[in-house]
């Protein structure tokens, strides 16, 4: 039997940054022609993994923790947990894979639950609780179903929904990807949903892949179609903890007694419990971990947007070393979608999902150009 709470989860396919607009729709109509493929809408949350057996249960993250050195472990944070126990404890092992989601939120605000403790964070949940999407099933009361194809594996999920029982907790239904996909697709996006994930009925589920072959599964989202002039508003404060995989080589440590940043191979000393602690490479350089980015409303008034990281460390240690300079410089970004559904009167909790830098607008762009009514009417 598979080690299901140590399996490193499969990961989606993410098309090449390098690949047009047009190039991602040609693949996708590709796609549609083979008649090989479904799809299921994507829900804005988190990822767990339900994972029970008969000595142990756990509802995992994706991430790994740093004390642990093992995936996060939520079951104590949600309210759906008992259930899913009641319907599988003591009856081998079932695994499960859904996305963790708040009804009208996005995944930064599953994550901001997620990360309280236990107490606070059922707490944060007395009016809107947490749900539970189950997009797969990996093993079923000890029949593993890792080298089931998917279109099979999903047959499980109406199964697994009816025996857990809850209000919280639901199912992801399937469609055809065939020649309505775009207009459904579109019908998605009109109703402020983030987009749809399709797979190959074939696949099989492999740890630690994307796929196991590219766009076997892949993310499918909204772009928008013109780039957007923004201003630099402030730095964002970033990570400091490593949350990499790749500890036994990794270079930038922190001495937790003196605070001092060290730059070499500690992690043996690390492994028997001394003094370092593993830093995020942008905590050692004292590089921001994004900036805000905003435009001026309606009333003059200067509002944020969202964050954009992803960037370069020759910009980040501008940032760093010479913010006065940046503060309110023009940039285009892009992104997947402008999120409208926490928007106030004034423009404010309007946002970018998933924003990337295009460019730099400093010479030829002025400020006051960059306005909330040339993003949303």
């Amino acid at each position: 039997m598979t080690n299901y709470f140590t399996a490193e989860p499969m990961k989606y396919y993410a098309p090449s940054a390098t690949m047009s607009k047009t190039e991602r729709r040609m693949r996708l109509e590709k796609m549609i022609d083979s008649g090989e493929y479904l799809f299921g809408l994507k829900t804005d949350g988190n990822w767990t993994r339900a994972v029970i057996t008969n000595d142990r249960a756990a509802l995992q993250t994706r991430g790994i923790s740093v004390k642990t050195k093992t995936y996060g472990e939520v079951q104590e944070k949600v309210m759906f947990w008992n259930d899913v126990l009641k319907a599988f404890e003591g009856k081998g092992t079932t695994v499960i894979l859904g996305e963790t989601y708040l009804d009208g939120g996005i995944d930064a605000d599953v994550g901001s639950i997620l990360r309280c403790l236990p107490a606070k964070a059922i707490t944060r949940q007395k009016d809107k609780p947490l749900k539970w999407r189950i997009f797969d099933v990996l093993c079923y009361k000890d029949e593993e179903l890792i080298n089931t194809p998917f279109e099979e594996r999903i047959k499980y999920i109406p199964k697994v929904v009816k025996e857990i029982n809850s209000p919280l907790v639901c199912g992801v239904s399937y469609y055809e990807m065939d020649e309505t996909f775009f207009d459904k697709m579109g019908d998605i996006f009109a109703a402020g949903g983030e987009g749809a994930v399709c797979y190959k009925k074939s696949a099989l589920y492999e740890f630690g892949k994307r796929g196991p072959h590219a766009w076997d599964s892949v993310k499918v989202k909204q772009e928008i179609s013109t780039d957007l002039d923004v201003l630099i508003l402030s730095t964002v404060e970033c990570e400091k903890n490593y949350n990499g995989g790749d500890l036994p080589h990794w270079q930038f440590w922190e001495n937790i007694r003196s605070g001092e940043k060290v730059c070499g191979d500690y992690f043996g000393e690390y492994q028997l419990g001394g003094a370092y602690i593993p830093v995020s490479k942008n905590y050692y350089y004292n590089w921001p971990g994004a900036i805000m980015v905003g435009v001026y409303n309606n009333s003059g008034k200067l509002i944020p947007l969202c964050k954009v990281a992803g960037l370069t460390e020759t910009f980040k240690s501008e940032l760093r070393d010479n913010f006065d300079e940046w503060y309110l410089c023009p940039i285009s970004i892009s992104g997947m979608m402008v999120s409208t559904a926490n928007a106030a009167a004034d423009g404010t909790g309007i946002s970018i999902r998933h924003p990337i830098i295009k460019s730099i607008r400093r010479e030829d762009i002025d400020p006051k150009d960059c306005l909330l009514s040339k993003i949303v009417d």
